[in-house]
Protein backbone atom coordinates (compact mmCIF):
# COMPACT_ATOMS: atom_id res chain seq x y z
CA UNK A 1 0.00 0.00 0.00
CA UNK A 2 0.69 3.69 -0.13
CA UNK A 3 1.24 5.17 2.76
CA UNK A 4 -2.08 7.74 2.52
CA UNK A 5 -3.97 6.03 4.63
CA UNK A 6 -0.97 5.76 7.34
CA UNK A 7 -1.18 9.50 6.89
CA UNK A 8 -3.84 9.75 8.10
CA UNK A 9 -4.71 7.86 10.93
CA UNK A 10 -1.54 9.17 12.66
CA UNK A 11 -2.69 11.97 14.58
CA UNK A 12 -4.98 9.12 16.29
CA UNK A 13 -2.10 6.43 16.56
CA UNK A 14 0.07 9.29 17.96
CA UNK A 15 -2.74 10.27 20.34
CA UNK A 16 -3.10 6.62 21.77
CA UNK A 17 0.94 6.14 21.94
CA UNK A 18 0.81 9.19 24.22
CA UNK A 19 -2.18 8.05 26.57
CA UNK A 20 -1.78 4.22 26.36
CA UNK A 21 0.91 3.79 29.94
CA UNK A 22 -1.68 6.61 31.66
CA UNK A 23 -4.42 4.28 31.24
CA UNK A 24 -3.21 1.42 31.66
CA UNK A 25 -2.16 -0.25 28.12
CA UNK A 26 1.29 -1.41 26.65
CA UNK A 27 2.60 1.68 24.90
CA UNK A 28 3.86 -1.06 22.09
CA UNK A 29 1.69 0.24 19.17
CA UNK A 30 -0.25 -2.76 19.40
CA UNK A 31 -2.40 -3.87 22.44
CA UNK A 32 -6.02 -2.56 22.28
CA UNK A 33 -5.83 1.40 22.72
CA UNK A 34 -4.60 1.17 19.20
CA UNK A 35 -6.77 -0.36 17.60
CA UNK A 36 -9.30 1.80 18.98
CA UNK A 37 -7.68 4.42 17.89
CA UNK A 38 -8.36 3.70 14.27
CA UNK A 39 -11.96 2.48 15.20
CA UNK A 40 -11.97 6.38 15.67
CA UNK A 41 -9.86 7.72 12.97
CA UNK A 42 -12.65 5.48 10.66
CA UNK A 43 -15.72 7.68 12.20
CA UNK A 44 -14.03 10.78 12.32
CA UNK A 45 -13.28 11.00 8.75
CA UNK A 46 -17.13 9.47 7.82
CA UNK A 47 -18.20 12.75 9.68
CA UNK A 48 -16.20 14.64 8.54
CA UNK A 49 -17.06 13.53 5.20
CA UNK A 50 -20.63 13.61 5.58
CA UNK A 51 -20.60 17.41 6.57
CA UNK A 52 -18.71 17.98 3.57
CA UNK A 53 -21.26 16.31 1.26
CA UNK A 54 -24.05 17.65 3.11
CA UNK A 55 -22.51 21.34 2.01
CA UNK A 56 -22.12 19.93 -1.62
CA UNK A 57 -25.70 18.51 -1.73
CA UNK A 58 -27.34 20.99 -0.61
CA UNK A 59 -26.75 23.92 -2.35
CA UNK A 60 -28.08 22.11 -5.22
CA UNK A 61 -31.03 20.10 -3.34
CA UNK A 62 -31.44 21.70 -0.31
CA UNK A 63 -31.32 20.92 3.62
CA UNK A 64 -34.06 18.38 3.62
CA UNK A 65 -33.44 16.35 0.71
CA UNK A 66 -29.83 16.27 1.37
CA UNK A 67 -30.38 14.97 4.98
CA UNK A 68 -32.44 12.05 3.51
CA UNK A 69 -29.62 11.33 1.01
CA UNK A 70 -27.19 11.23 3.57
CA UNK A 71 -28.87 8.72 5.78
CA UNK A 72 -30.06 6.66 2.97
CA UNK A 73 -26.79 6.36 1.74
CA UNK A 74 -24.97 5.74 5.38
CA UNK A 75 -27.44 3.14 6.02
CA UNK A 76 -28.29 1.61 2.77
CA UNK A 77 -24.92 0.59 1.04
CA UNK A 78 -21.26 -0.91 1.87
CA UNK A 79 -20.71 2.71 3.19
CA UNK A 80 -21.78 1.62 6.72
CA UNK A 81 -19.78 -1.66 6.41
CA UNK A 82 -16.45 0.15 5.91
CA UNK A 83 -16.99 3.09 8.23
CA UNK A 84 -17.94 1.00 11.19
CA UNK A 85 -16.61 -2.60 10.48
CA UNK A 86 -13.44 -2.78 8.61
CA UNK A 87 -12.30 0.49 9.59
CA UNK A 88 -8.62 -0.04 8.96
CA UNK A 89 -9.39 -0.55 4.67
CA UNK A 90 -8.97 2.52 2.46
CA UNK A 91 -12.06 3.09 1.59
CA UNK A 92 -13.37 5.70 4.15
CA UNK A 93 -10.46 7.98 4.00
CA UNK A 94 -11.00 7.88 0.12
CA UNK A 95 -15.12 8.58 0.85
CA UNK A 96 -14.10 11.50 2.66
CA UNK A 97 -11.39 13.24 0.91
CA UNK A 98 -13.54 13.14 -2.33
CA UNK A 99 -16.68 14.69 -0.48
CA UNK A 100 -13.45 17.64 0.68
CA UNK A 101 -13.00 17.36 -2.90
CA UNK A 102 -15.82 18.06 -4.31
CA UNK A 103 -17.23 20.95 -1.85
CA UNK A 104 -13.91 22.40 -2.39
CA UNK A 105 -13.81 22.55 -6.45
CA UNK A 106 -17.83 23.73 -6.18
CA UNK A 107 -16.85 26.55 -3.65
CA UNK A 108 -14.19 27.87 -5.57
CA UNK A 109 -16.47 27.65 -9.14
CA UNK A 110 -13.73 25.60 -10.43
CA UNK A 111 -10.90 27.13 -9.42
CA UNK A 112 -12.28 30.70 -10.71
CA UNK A 113 -11.75 31.55 -7.01
CA UNK A 114 -7.99 30.77 -7.61
CA UNK A 115 -5.59 32.11 -5.32
CA UNK A 116 -2.01 30.43 -4.40
CA UNK A 117 -3.12 29.49 -1.29
CA UNK A 118 -6.34 28.05 -2.91
CA UNK A 119 -4.04 25.97 -5.42
CA UNK A 120 -1.82 24.93 -2.95
CA UNK A 121 -4.51 23.48 -1.11
CA UNK A 122 -5.82 21.97 -4.13
CA UNK A 123 -2.86 20.12 -5.00
CA UNK A 124 -2.20 18.83 -1.50
CA UNK A 125 -5.91 17.44 -1.46
CA UNK A 126 -4.81 16.10 -5.09
CA UNK A 127 -1.75 14.70 -3.76
CA UNK A 128 -2.90 12.92 -0.86
CA UNK A 129 -6.25 11.56 -2.78
CA UNK A 130 -4.21 10.04 -5.55
CA UNK A 131 -1.52 8.71 -2.42
CA UNK A 132 -4.90 6.99 -0.29
CA UNK A 133 -5.24 4.51 -3.89
CA UNK A 134 -3.62 5.62 -7.33
CA UNK A 135 -6.50 4.50 -9.33
CA UNK A 136 -8.69 7.10 -7.30
CA UNK A 137 -6.89 9.34 -9.93
CA UNK A 138 -9.80 8.39 -12.24
CA UNK A 139 -12.04 10.20 -9.23
CA UNK A 140 -10.22 13.72 -10.00
CA UNK A 141 -11.81 13.91 -14.01
CA UNK A 142 -14.81 15.32 -11.56
CA UNK A 143 -12.68 18.79 -12.08
CA UNK A 144 -13.22 18.77 -15.78
CA UNK A 145 -16.55 17.43 -16.35
CA UNK A 146 -18.97 17.79 -12.86
CA UNK A 147 -21.49 20.84 -13.95
CA UNK A 148 -19.91 21.00 -17.34
CA UNK A 149 -22.18 22.60 -20.14
CA UNK A 150 -19.95 21.65 -22.62
CA UNK A 151 -16.64 20.95 -24.19
CA UNK A 152 -15.84 24.41 -23.96
CA UNK A 153 -16.37 24.87 -20.44
CA UNK A 154 -13.81 22.02 -19.72
CA UNK A 155 -11.29 23.68 -22.53
CA UNK A 156 -11.70 26.67 -20.38
CA UNK A 157 -11.14 24.39 -16.97
CA UNK A 158 -7.70 22.79 -18.15
CA UNK A 159 -6.73 26.36 -19.27
CA UNK A 160 -6.96 27.90 -15.46
CA UNK A 161 -6.22 24.22 -14.23
CA UNK A 162 -2.56 24.50 -16.65
CA UNK A 163 -1.61 28.26 -16.33
CA UNK A 164 1.43 29.08 -13.70
CA UNK A 165 -0.21 30.65 -11.22
CA UNK A 166 -2.27 27.54 -10.46
CA UNK A 167 -0.37 24.92 -11.71
CA UNK A 168 2.99 25.39 -9.85
CA UNK A 169 1.39 25.90 -6.49
CA UNK A 170 -0.65 22.56 -7.08
CA UNK A 171 2.85 20.77 -8.13
CA UNK A 172 4.66 22.22 -4.94
CA UNK A 173 1.27 20.57 -2.85
CA UNK A 174 1.49 17.71 -4.51
CA UNK A 175 4.50 16.86 -4.15
CA UNK A 176 4.90 18.18 -0.48
CA UNK A 177 2.11 15.10 0.39
CA UNK A 178 3.45 12.60 -1.93
CA UNK A 179 7.40 12.62 -1.00
CA UNK A 180 7.43 10.68 2.17
CA UNK A 181 6.32 8.02 0.16
CA UNK A 182 8.66 8.60 -3.01
CA UNK A 183 11.46 9.12 -0.42
CA UNK A 184 10.56 5.66 1.57
CA UNK A 185 10.34 3.94 -1.98
CA UNK A 186 14.04 5.25 -2.92
CA UNK A 187 14.96 3.76 0.25
CA UNK A 188 14.18 0.74 -0.39
CA UNK A 189 14.50 0.10 -4.32
CA UNK A 190 16.69 2.68 -5.10
CA UNK A 191 14.20 4.54 -6.83
CA UNK A 192 11.79 6.94 -6.27
CA UNK A 193 9.08 5.16 -8.25
CA UNK A 194 8.43 1.13 -7.25
CA UNK A 195 5.66 -0.83 -8.13
CA UNK A 196 5.40 -2.54 -4.96
CA UNK A 197 2.50 -4.92 -6.01
CA UNK A 198 5.07 -7.11 -7.84
CA UNK A 199 3.17 -9.91 -9.88
CA UNK A 200 -0.27 -8.18 -9.53
CA UNK A 201 -1.49 -6.26 -11.58
CA UNK A 202 -4.91 -5.67 -14.36
CA UNK A 203 -5.98 -7.78 -17.26
CA UNK A 204 -7.33 -5.39 -19.47
CA UNK A 205 -7.84 -7.64 -22.48
CA UNK A 206 -10.21 -10.14 -19.82
CA UNK A 207 -12.27 -7.47 -17.58
CA UNK A 208 -14.80 -9.38 -15.45
CA UNK A 209 -17.60 -6.73 -15.10
CA UNK A 210 -20.17 -9.14 -14.95
CA UNK A 211 -18.83 -11.16 -12.23
CA UNK A 212 -18.06 -7.76 -10.16
CA UNK A 213 -21.39 -6.72 -10.26
CA UNK A 214 -23.57 -9.58 -9.82
CA UNK A 215 -21.13 -12.61 -8.46
CA UNK A 216 -22.21 -14.23 -5.58
CA UNK A 217 -18.26 -13.50 -4.28
CA UNK A 218 -19.13 -9.99 -3.45
CA UNK A 219 -20.94 -8.59 -6.36
CA UNK A 220 -21.94 -5.18 -6.51
CA UNK A 221 -25.99 -5.59 -6.79
CA UNK A 222 -26.52 -8.70 -4.76
CA UNK A 223 -24.65 -7.35 -1.62
CA UNK A 224 -25.73 -3.94 -1.87
CA UNK A 225 -28.55 -3.79 -4.16
CA UNK A 226 -29.31 -0.01 -3.64
CA UNK A 227 -26.85 0.51 -6.32
CA UNK A 228 -29.62 -0.47 -8.33
CA UNK A 229 -31.75 2.53 -7.63
CA UNK A 230 -28.52 4.87 -8.00
CA UNK A 231 -28.61 3.49 -12.26
CA UNK A 232 -32.44 3.60 -12.02
CA UNK A 233 -31.72 7.29 -11.16
CA UNK A 234 -29.00 8.07 -13.46
CA UNK A 235 -31.31 7.09 -16.27
CA UNK A 236 -34.09 9.01 -14.98
CA UNK A 237 -31.64 12.45 -15.20
CA UNK A 238 -30.18 11.31 -18.44
CA UNK A 239 -33.86 10.78 -19.85
CA UNK A 240 -34.38 14.71 -18.46
CA UNK A 241 -31.48 15.84 -19.66
CA UNK A 242 -29.85 16.38 -16.44
CA UNK A 243 -26.49 17.88 -16.33
CA UNK A 244 -23.77 14.92 -14.77
CA UNK A 245 -25.93 12.67 -15.61
CA UNK A 246 -24.48 11.37 -18.85
CA UNK A 247 -20.94 11.80 -16.86
CA UNK A 248 -21.66 10.27 -13.46
CA UNK A 249 -22.70 7.50 -15.90
CA UNK A 250 -19.57 7.35 -17.82
CA UNK A 251 -17.50 7.54 -15.09
CA UNK A 252 -19.22 4.24 -13.41
CA UNK A 253 -18.63 2.19 -16.44
CA UNK A 254 -14.84 3.27 -16.44
CA UNK A 255 -14.44 2.34 -12.98
CA UNK A 256 -16.72 -0.87 -12.97
CA UNK A 257 -14.16 -1.44 -16.25
CA UNK A 258 -10.93 -0.79 -14.35
CA UNK A 259 -12.29 -2.54 -11.28
CA UNK A 260 -13.19 -5.79 -12.99
CA UNK A 261 -9.51 -5.92 -14.95
CA UNK A 262 -7.73 -6.34 -11.91
CA UNK A 263 -6.53 -9.74 -11.58
CA UNK A 264 -8.42 -10.76 -8.48
CA UNK A 265 -11.47 -8.67 -9.20
CA UNK A 266 -13.46 -9.85 -5.84
CA UNK A 267 -10.98 -7.76 -4.23
CA UNK A 268 -10.25 -11.09 -1.89
CA UNK A 269 -12.27 -10.18 1.89
CA UNK A 270 -14.56 -7.98 0.55
CA UNK A 271 -17.77 -6.57 1.82
CA UNK A 272 -19.34 -6.94 -2.14
CA UNK A 273 -17.50 -4.95 -4.79
CA UNK A 274 -15.69 -2.31 -1.97
CA UNK A 275 -14.09 -0.22 -4.57
CA UNK A 276 -16.94 1.25 -4.83
CA UNK A 277 -17.81 3.03 -1.86
CA UNK A 278 -15.50 6.13 -2.11
CA UNK A 279 -17.58 7.04 -5.15
CA UNK A 280 -20.89 7.35 -3.47
CA UNK A 281 -19.69 10.67 -2.71
CA UNK A 282 -20.63 11.39 -6.68
CA UNK A 283 -23.31 8.55 -6.74
CA UNK A 284 -24.96 10.88 -3.86
CA UNK A 285 -26.19 13.76 -7.09
CA UNK A 286 -28.56 11.00 -8.59
CA UNK A 287 -29.61 9.73 -5.12
CA UNK A 288 -30.27 13.71 -4.64
CA UNK A 289 -32.23 13.92 -7.46
CA UNK A 290 -34.42 11.29 -7.48
CA UNK A 291 -35.57 12.25 -3.83
CA UNK A 292 -35.92 15.75 -4.93
CA UNK A 293 -38.50 14.39 -7.75
CA UNK A 294 -40.05 11.71 -5.28
CA UNK A 295 -40.86 14.60 -2.95
CA UNK A 296 -42.96 16.59 -5.20
CA UNK A 297 -45.09 13.36 -5.74
CA UNK A 298 -48.38 12.23 -4.23
CA UNK A 299 -48.42 11.01 -0.66
CA UNK A 300 -48.32 7.31 -2.13
CA UNK A 301 -45.63 7.25 -3.94
CA UNK A 302 -43.78 9.12 -1.44
CA UNK A 303 -44.48 6.26 1.08
CA UNK A 304 -43.69 3.41 -1.01
CA UNK A 305 -40.27 5.27 -2.11
CA UNK A 306 -39.55 5.45 1.71
CA UNK A 307 -40.79 1.60 2.32
CA UNK A 308 -38.44 0.60 -0.82
CA UNK A 309 -35.38 2.38 1.23
CA UNK A 310 -35.90 0.96 4.36
CA UNK A 311 -35.47 -2.76 2.70
CA UNK A 312 -32.56 -1.39 1.10
CA UNK A 313 -31.70 -0.63 4.85
CA UNK A 314 -32.62 -3.87 6.74
CA UNK A 315 -30.80 -5.92 3.71
CA UNK A 316 -27.71 -3.92 4.14
CA UNK A 317 -27.90 -4.03 8.04
CA UNK A 318 -28.54 -8.17 7.81
CA UNK A 319 -25.69 -8.88 5.37
CA UNK A 320 -23.22 -6.19 7.34
CA UNK A 321 -24.47 -8.38 10.51
CA UNK A 322 -24.13 -11.76 8.74
CA UNK A 323 -20.98 -11.28 7.19
CA UNK A 324 -17.96 -12.60 8.89
CA UNK A 325 -15.46 -10.43 6.63
CA UNK A 326 -14.86 -12.96 3.57
CA UNK A 327 -16.82 -15.52 1.51
CA UNK A 328 -16.03 -18.95 1.04
CA UNK A 329 -18.32 -20.18 -1.34
CA UNK A 330 -17.21 -19.93 -5.59
CA UNK A 331 -18.08 -17.50 -8.11
CA UNK A 332 -21.58 -18.37 -8.54
CA UNK A 333 -22.40 -20.27 -5.10
CA UNK A 334 -25.84 -19.36 -4.40
CA UNK A 335 -26.45 -21.67 -1.76
CA UNK A 336 -23.75 -20.02 0.48
CA UNK A 337 -25.09 -16.75 -0.64
CA UNK A 338 -28.38 -17.61 0.41
CA UNK A 339 -27.31 -18.42 3.89
CA UNK A 340 -26.76 -14.83 4.20
CA UNK A 341 -30.04 -13.85 3.89
CA UNK A 342 -31.38 -15.71 6.29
Amino acid sequence: YTCGVALMQSPFFLFADIVAEPLGFESNGFSKIYHSSVNVASVFYLVLGLIFLFKFLSVRFGNKVTLFTILSLFFATNLYYYSIDETGMSHIYSFSLFCMFLYFIQSTNYLKKSGYLISLLFGLLTGLIILIRPTNILFLSTFLFLDANDIREVGDRIKRLISLKTIIPIVIGMLFIISPQLLYWDYLSGSFISYSYENEGFNWLEPKVIHTWFSTNNGLFLYTPFYVLILGALSLMIKNKKENGVFILILFMVISYVFSSWWMWSFGCSFGSRSYVEYLSLLSIPVAYVIHKVGGMKSLNITVFIVLILVFVALNLKMTYAYDGCFYGGTWDWSSYLKLLK
